[in-house]
């Protein structure tokens, strides 16, 4: 399997056989921002911990009050009223998972 990276500072575009996990630097090669997984697609709560916009405290806590929840309500929402994010993050973190 093939992976895709972006800079989140940059743009560059970089592929790898191995996830960002595995990469011995976690840094954009041209700019040395930081880069992030775009493919496959990493689900919102990644990209945020990724951004270090949440932590995983905060992470586990939205999603298990998600899970509490008897309708879906989308983890963006719950995270923007905890104010564990504010509206720029969640949709900068948005624009990143709907990259290909």
């Amino acid at each position: 399997m093939a992976y895709k990276f972006k800079c989140i500072n940059c743009g560059d575009v970089t592929f790898s056989a191995s996830a960002l996990k595995y990469q011995k630097s976690k840094n954009c090669e041209k700019c040395g921002g930081k880069i992030i997984q775009i493919f496959p697609p990493l689900k919102l709560g990644e990209i945020l911990l990724e951004l270090e916009s949440i932590t995983k405290d905060q992470l586990e806590q939205a999603l298990a009050i998600q899970q509490r929840i008897m309708t879906h309500v989308a983890l963006g929402k719950i995270l923007l009223r905890l104010g564990y994010i504010n509206q720029s993050e969640l949709e900068k973190a948005l624009k990143l998972q709907q990259l290909e």
